[in-house]
């Protein structure tokens, strides 16, 4: 039996090669403490322009500006809302387009920051609070600042990486939150020229402290979105019989999905379904044409997954058809859960170990949350972290997505850290 939460007690992590640590150093934290403020300010920045799913032209022009500031090649995918930048060996030969052959850049490691935000109006109280309807209330300004913080201290070391033969490939990905990002970045050849051999990603926490890091596999679960469209025969609210309500039908459908959890899946399996939008109707005295159902499933079971997502259709089919409404099911999103590779995950605890020795760390991340780097798992080995970023004052630890979400500044330069001990570490371990 597995310990109880509470029985878990902060840990060490595992101990880095004497070469991962050699290479790792032992002023990257205070180097990127120097430049805290730039953090800072660009975080704010970015803060201040939140953009939604893969159109990002403000902040993937603000990236690539930072970039370029620090002569690190880049190109552009997804419209040009993702930016990817090289540093070390594949830079020289990328001549300032961001892409190279797998033999000019030797050992290729990813790190990945996303950098959209979601359609929500911030309440956050901060100075730098975005206006525009939308905010960074999961924390992705953090994410693509703390890797412009790496970006910075890769590029100071380049030579080290050149020496090795070895590549970071930088990726700012859009569209995280709508499941959409990684997906477009892979089929516009994120994954080749070069070929990383690996990847990792961090994510910060609003509720955990400074200094904690949780990590685990499967991490998160994978997702799949659905949209439903009931088709009915609209009319006045007072001749109900000579229309067909699709209202009612997509009360029944609501009922029927949730049954199928309950009636179909084991006790002990890790599912939840979530009709998050139903809408239908714009006046009480009239009956619709039609009603619109969204939602979610998610699950750890790839195996069950594809099989629930069977029976949601056989379900809305077999109800519709009852209430003589038409349905249409539309795959909004399909990610896998975030599985890891435990050799990475173990390495790359090593590594930030090495570089924040006063972190803490617990194997707890798991959680019904979904991801899309879990798209980027699938094909690489990958690990991926997530860490305290919680301001001090308690009476503030507002979740993720919550309209008063805060996040220290404090963490980025940790988080830059421990994104450049990562790829300095594993380089190391990997040496041609």
């Amino acid at each position: 039996m597995a310990p109880a939460q509470s029985d878990l007690q902060p840990q060490s992590a595992p101990k880095a090669t004497a070469a991962a640590q050699a290479a790792i150093g032992d002023g990257l934290v205070a180097e990127a403490q120097a430049f805290a403020d730039e953090l800072a300010a660009w975080r704010h920045d970015l803060h201040q322009v939140p953009e939604l799913g893969n159109s990002l032209p403000q902040t993937s022009a603000y990236i690539q500006a930072r970039l370029t500031e620090m002569e690190i090649p880049f190109a552009t995918l997804v419209d040009g809302s993702c930016v990817v930048g090289l540093v070390g060996a594949g830079a020289a030969a990328a001549q300032g387009n961001g892409v190279c052959t797998d033999e000019q850049a030797g050992t290729v490691i990813m790190l990945r920051g996303d950098m959209d935000a979601l359609p929500v109006a911030e309440e956050s109280g901060e100075p730098f609070a975005s206006t525009n309807g939308c905010m960074h209330a999961c924390g992705h300004d953090m994410h693509a600042t703390a890797l412009l913080g790496a970006a910075r201290l890769l590029k100071a070391r380049e030579s080290a990486l050149v020496d090795a033969n070895a590549t970071v490939k930088l990726l700012f990905q859009p569209g995280e939150e709508t499941f959409e990002g990684a997906r477009a970045a892979i089929a516009d050849g994120l994954l080749q020229n070069p070929r990383p051999q690996v990847a990792f990603a961090m994510h910060v926490n609003s509720q955990s402290p400074l200094g904690l890091v949780l990590y685990g596999s499967p991490a998160l679960s994978g997702v799949y979105g659905f949209r439903i469209t009931l088709q009915g025969k609209g009319g006045h609210g007072s001749s109900p019989e000579i229309c067909i309500d699709p209202i009612t039908a997509g009360v029944h459908v609501h009922l029927a999905l949730q049954e199928l959890i309950s009636r179909e899946v084991p006790a002990a399996k890790e599912v939840a379904l979530t009709v998050g939008k139903f809408a239908g109707g714009q006046a009480a005295n009239v009956i619709p044409d039609t009603c619109v159902l969204e939602g979610t499933l998610r699950g750890f079971d790839v195996e069950l997954m594809e099989r629930l997502k069977t029976r949601i259709a056989e379900v809305v089919k077999g109800v519709a058809t009852t209430y003589r409404t038409p349905a249409t099911i539309e795959t909004l999103s399909d990610v896998p859960p975030l599985v890891l590779d435990d050799g990475m995950t173990q390495a790359s605890l090593g590594y930030v170990g090495a570089v924040l020795p006063k972190s803490a760390f617990l194997p707890l991340f798991h959680a019904m949350a979904s991801e899309d780097f879990a798209l980027i798992s699938s094909e690489i080995p990958s690990a991926y972290f997530t860490v305290g970023a919680a301001v001090t004052d308690t009476d503030e630890h507002f979740a993720q997505h919550h309209p008063k979400a805060r996040f220290s500044d404090a963490e980025l330069p940790l988080g830059a850290a421990a994104y450049a001990a990562v790829a300095f570490g594993y380089i190391a371990d990997h040496k041609e």
